[in-house]
């Protein structure tokens, strides 16, 4: 419980910090991409309001959780989704009707799939991403607290270029470089629908350097269509990053308050 305490006053900060704190005002406009962080540690009472929000299919998948913790990081993630698309739509959350494709990327069904509106979503420890949208889009967050094989990994998802700048680096870097690495590749390929066992190494996004976070990376897929991916600006201990389809598109972020619960409720 402390690990997990500690990692929200991290995620406060990334959000308090780098973003303003709002809430939906507008629909994206064409081109733009609205950003928003959240924290998943929820009060008690604000996690029963989020927990009310959600199907049926939800309420089972978070009665399936082993460890409290993830289940209520669930509810507050999946709770705030509906939320958010609740402003948007200006529909009351628990009648929004969502979907899930091939490769788990969620996208609205209904008659509120018809105002074109894309979303993705990303987890990490005690943080979460949405991306709003009007074209397909992909988001990706990662805290550096996760213990991962970074070699075996890069040599699972990445090309032979990508491969041997990686091992360049001294080590010291590594951790750093990889989570930029893998947070492009994982946004690219959310952004796609393909998702990272069906195109990772279709994106070649490791080979620039993610400072500034504005200097995206361009990218055409298989067919020739085009596709961008840029590093989004967090604290230290945490990497991120966003992509969409074309080249032209840009984005704003902001931070959800504690207690937001969608339409005219915070």
């Amino acid at each position: 419980m402390e690990a997990v305490d500690a990692m929200s006053d991290v995620v406060k900060n990334v959000n308090a910090w780098l973003w303003p704190s709002g809430a939906p005002t507008v629909l994206p406009a064409e081109n733009e991409i609205q950003v928003w962080g959240a924290n998943l540690t929820r009060s008690p009472e604000h996690l029963a309001e989020l927990a009310a929000m959600l199907a049926e299919d939800e309420r089972q998948r978070a009665a399936a959780f082993r460890f409290p913790v993830h289940r209520d990081r669930f509810i507050a993630g999946r709770g705030l989704l509906r939320a958010l698309l609740g402003v948007y739509l200006e529909r009351l959350p628990g009648l929004l009707r969502l979907e899930t494709g091939s490769h788990g990327k969620p996208c609205l069904a209904g008659p509120e799939a018809a105002v074109g509106l894309q979303f993705n979503v990303s987890h990490s420890g005690a943080g979460v991403l949405y991306a709003i949208s009007r074209r397909d889009v992909g988001v990706d967050l990662e805290t550096h607290e996760r213990d991962l094989e970074f070699a075996a990994l890069i040599e699972r998802v990445c090309t032979p270029r990508e491969i041997a700048q990686f091992k360049s680096y001294p080590v010291a870097w590594q951790k750093q470089r990889f989570f930029a690495c893998w947070t492009r590749k994982e946004a690219s390929t959310k952004a796609s629908g393909r998702g990272l066992a069906g195109g990772a190494r279709a994106w070649e996004v490791c080979l620039t350097e993610s400072s500034p976070p504005e200097n995206r990376i361009a990218l055409r897929d298989a067919e020739g269509q085009p596709w961008s991916v840029l590093t989004l600006p967090l604290v230290s201990g945490w990497s991120g990053a966003l992509a969409a389809r074309g080249w032209e598109w840009w984005w704003r972020g902001w931070c959800l308050p504690d207690t937001f619960l969608g339409p005219n409720r915070g």
